[in-house]
């Protein structure tokens, strides 16, 4: 039978009803088993199931102690079950104190809701005891099962291999690998079932076949069974239901009845005994290992066992295989990440032409369309919903979600934005919204179009609620037929793989945005550097170039007086001035100069040997060969990420003021990486140029990087503009760094400074 259309309840009848059945409160057992209650303080009998007796041969009475049920060594053992763990099912065997009852029992006791409960099974006849001729006990049965599995090729190899393994362990007419959709629903995704009964692999089944108690019970309890479906319940007296003043809590129970709803929907199936095995990857349930029986088949505690183990061991590998596939997605998309990133870094209009970033994006978040949104602009590339629906999405994230909350995803748009296009039909159908919160990108949001599916369900997933004389009332379906149903207005769902990916990529555009942002902030601060130099400039210009030319002037004028005369000693003595006063002048608008360009153009970054370009400046400044008396030493060679033309320029100016403000025979410099000092920031590397000349007192170290700020009258230590040290602070600011002196009077000085590295 095939629908079109999704179903719907059209009767107004709550049909999430049985999400509040308390199940939970059975107030009876299954009746291959018997179970006690004891309180905690006394150990005395609160509740017993009406067949205890078969264990017993006479009914318990309520008050009765464990002391008068079951002998010395099996007191003791409940007692430790009594005050250790709670809520944890542990086998024992029992010994009744009873004469003529030798045979210890089987059983299960477990403390929960401040109550002992022990759960008795029926002894094994002997000869159900008796292993069939190639029948493995059950360890072995686990190992083969744990080899199976180890040697599965893929997932869909792997949900076949546990369908197998489970029905030889078990012995079950079918057992299905059943794994839970994001709402809920279930699909069988493996099964093994005899021969002559029909399939349900690839059938799904709606998420009201198994209630929201029934999947909590699942992760307390990981195994459930059902014995026989039409065998009558053993009530626990005295009554202990929902509707007693004090319910017993039987959600750890291993024989808990079954409610009358749950019945009905097996024996809809043909079912006669079942079983259950929760399948649960980091606290949650991912599915069940489902197991039918076409004939009664209680479950023996020791295989109940058996499965639990099994259920731990499936859903590891399910978790590592998963996860397995998932890490290698993961390492195929993050390449494009890289991608984008380097793309983002050295494009800076990449946001304004997102074409060239898209096929890259696309295959971060698979999608069939972009949106970019800025302050200003909103770009649009491939497949997307209209601008103006761009922007009520948008407008909806904003309102619904907490700042910083990160991504939002949708599969539906028109469910979870009900007045997304309502009147209009539109292929676009998922979202995935990614904050940036940056004025060039505020916004990246990604789209899917119309995924039209059509989806097998095991019966009609409508629950019947047919009318009764008390009303209408919660019955499971009854026809298990196939039933197709076409979804519409849906995209493909957004992995998890998706999901992750956006964040990394939100974490990693938000991080190169903010740097950017950071990068221009500094530009503007060097700009307001560069305008106070300018400032300087005209200060230099309106003064210490005044004099000079003041100079040259007077002399010019003295000189012109004099023209036609013979020159004699004044004269010569006038035009000397002159020459000084020039020369001067010269020096201050060489440096002026020399600053200028320090802040100006930009950065050529490469790799830069340090020996290299120390060697270079040097020769720079005393020519080739190096004259005696100097020595210039690289402590450690190293490579640089700088801009060559500046770095030489840098030392050129430190070796200049080393070998000048140094009056010893032997003038020693030293230039190294130190290795030592710590910046507080792994990028920057810390350089130095140490030197053995006269020093410069604490009071000063600050001025000397003052433009013009010479410490000595001009004509000492050979004279110069005193724009040196700006020059260098100019060099390394612009190379994310800073420059300092450690210096003393007659010591020498050590110029440190530090420059930006990258990885």
């Amino acid at each position: 039978m095939t629908n079109t259309e999704a179903p719907r309840n059209q009767s107004g009848v709550d049909l999430t009803n049985c999400d509040r059945e308390p199940i939970h409160l059975a107030g009876a057992v299954q009746p291959h088993g018997a179970l006690l209650a004891f309180d905690l303080t006394q150990l005395s009998l609160k509740h017993v199931s009406q067949n205890a007796d078969q264990w017993f041969k006479t009914l318990p009475v309520v008050g009765t102690t464990i002391q008068e049920l079951f002998d010395e060594a099996s007191c003791k053992l409940l007692q430790v079950v009594a005050t250790g763990l709670r809520n944890v099912v542990r086998p024992i065997k029992l010994r009744p104190n009873k004469p003529g009852l030798d045979d210890p029992f089987s059983a299960a006791a477990h403390v929960y809701q401040g109550m002992l409960i022990v759960e008795l099974e029926k002894p094994i006849a002997d000869h159900d005891s008796v292993e069939k001729l190639g029948e493995l006990s059950l360890p072995l049965q686990l190992t083969k099962a744990n080899q199976r599995l180890q040697q599965s090729t893929d997932l869909r190899h792997l949900y076949q291999v546990i369908a197998d393994e489970m029905r030889d362990i078990s012995g079950f007419d079918r057992v299905m690998l059943y794994r839970f959709a994001d709402d809920n629903h279930g699909e069988v995704i493996g099964e093994s079932v005899v021969e002559g009964k029909g399939s349900f692999l690839g059938l799904h089944y709606p998420a009201t076949d198994i209630p929201e108690q029934a999947r909590r019970l699942y992760v307390l309890n990981t195994v459930r069974s059902i014995g026989d479906v039409n065998a009558r319940p053993v009530p626990i007296m005295p009554p202990c239901n929902a509707d007693a003043n004090r319910p017993l809590d039987l959600s750890l129970s291993c024989f808990r009845a079954v409610s009358p709803i749950h019945i009905e929907y097996l024996q809809n199936m043909g079912v006669q005994a079942s079983m259950s095995i929760s399948i649960v990857i980091d606290n949650r349930l991912w599915g069940l290992i489902a197991c039918h029986h076409y004939a009664a088949k209680p479950l023996r505690l020791e295989e109940r066992a058996a499965c639990e183990i099994m259920g731990l061991v499936i859903g590891n590998y399910l978790s590592a295989r998963e996860q397995s596939e998932i890490n290698h997605e993961r390492s195929r998309r993050r390449n494009n990440y890289y991608n984008v990133l380097d793309l983002v870094t050295q494009n800076t209009s990449a946001w304004r032409s997102i074409d060239t970033i898209w096929p890259e994006l696309q295959e971060i978040v698979v999608s069939s369309g972009i949106a970019v949104v800025s302050d200003r602009t909103t770009q649009l590339l491939g497949s997307t919903p209209a601008l103006e629906e761009v922007q009520s999405i948008i407008e909806h994230v904003e309102s619904t979600q907490e700042e910083g909350s990160g991504i939002w995803s949708t599969h539906c748009l028109t469910e979870s934005i009900p007045a997304y296009l309502s009147e209009n039909e539109c292929k676009v159908c998922g979202c995935l919204a990614v904050p940036l919160s940056a004025p060039e990108a505020k916004w990246l949001l990604f789209f899917r179009d119309e995924y039209v599916s059509e989806v097998t369900w095991a019966g009609n997933p409508d629950k019947s609620h047919p009318q009764s004389e008390d009303g209408i009332r919660l019955s499971p379906r009854k026809s298990f037929e196939q039933w197709k149903t076409t979804v519409h207005r849906q995209s493909k769902r957004w992995a998890m793989v998706d999901r992750e990916m956006a964040e990394e990529l939100r974490s990693g555009l938000v991080e190169l945005l903010s740097l950017r942002a950071a990068e221009l902030v500094r530009l503007n601060e060097e700009l307001a550097s560069i305008n106070a130099d300018l400032d300087s400039f005209a200060y230099a210009a309106s003064h210490d170039l005044r004099e000079p030319l003041r100079g040259i002037k007077q002399t010019a004028f003295l000189l012109k007086r004099e023209l036609g005369v013979e020159l004699n000693e004044a004269t010569e003595g006038r035009l000397a001035t002159l020459s000084r006063l020039a020369s001067r002048m010269d020096e201050l608008i060489q440096g002026l100069l020399r600053l200028s360009r320090a802040g100006q153009g930009n950065l050529e970054f490469e790799r830069v040997d340090l020996k290299e370009v120390v060697h270079e400046a040097l020769e720079m400044v005393v020519g080739r060969p190096t004259p005696s008396g100097i020595e210039v030493v690289v402590d450690r060679d190293a490579t640089l990420w700088a801009d060559y033309l500046c770095i030489r320029e840098l030392f050129t100016n430190l070796i200049s003021n080393g070998l000048k403000y140094n009056q010893n025979n032997l003038k020693h410099l030293r230039v190294g990486v130190w290795q030592e000092r710590d910046t507080d920031q792994d990028d920057k590397a810390v350089l130095y140029v140490r030197d053995n000349g006269i020093g410069i007192a604490k009071d000063n170290v600050e001025e000397v990087f003052q433009v013009f700020r010479r410490l000595h009258l001009p004509d000492e230590y050979g004279g110069g503009s005193g724009a040196g040290l700006t020059i260098c602070q100019k060099i390394v600011t612009r190379h994310g760094g800073k420059i300092w002196i450690e210096s003393e009077p007659g010591q020498g000085s050590t110029i440190l400074f530090t420059l930006e590295q990258v990885g």
